[in-house]
């Protein structure tokens, strides 16, 4: 039951930020089109990740059971995401803060990816949510699996440029 606590505030904070922002632009359409395309990204390319590092984690079989844990994985991965660009919106004070970015920018969210995600696996790990499978490569000295490391330092500039792409492209 812990473990869906932090997605229902996730999906409540996105959900307020949404509206929060959507008040500010006078172009909702754009908005909209800007959100619902970096959701979409995120969602695809985490159930990606989520599939294929499957295998890294203890007792990980592709059977339905573990695939939709993976598919609620990714669902709230994008929720992650979502709160990522909403909480660097608020940083910027631009929603839009995508369509600039800069190597201070990618930085900034690679620290905040990678600190948060220190933060929850050890929590996830310590609560026996996961156990990883012995040939999950863990980083020294913090002790989590380098794959969900990856996963939230790397993953996320990938689906922002990818957005900022689109985006760019749709509304220039």
């Amino acid at each position: 039951m812990a473990v869906l606590i932090l997605p229902g505030f996730s999906i409540i904070g996105v959900l307020l930020m949404y509206w929060y922002f959507r008040k500010k632009i006078k172009d909702k359409w754009v908005y909209n089109y800007y959100v619902v395309s970096i959701a979409l990204i995120a969602l695809v390319f985490n159930t990606i990740w989520e599939l294929l590092h499957g295998p890294l984690y203890k007792g990980y079989q592709y059977d339905w059971e573990h695939i939709s844990i993976c598919l609620m994985a990714a669902f709230t991965d994008m929720l992650t995401t979502l709160i990522m660009l909403y909480g660097f919106g608020l940083f910027y004070e631009n929603i839009f803060w995508i369509r600039k970015l800069k190597l201070s920018k990618i930085i900034l969210v690679i620290i905040t990816g990678g600190t948060g995600t220190i933060l929850l696996e050890r929590w996830h790990i310590a609560e026996g949510h996961w156990t990883y499978a012995e040939n999950m490569p863990i980083v020294p000295w913090i002790e989590v699996g380098l794959t969900p490391l990856l996963q939230f330092t790397i993953l996320p500039i990938v689906i922002f440029l990818v957005g900022r792409i689109i985006s760019n492209r749709q509304f220039k």
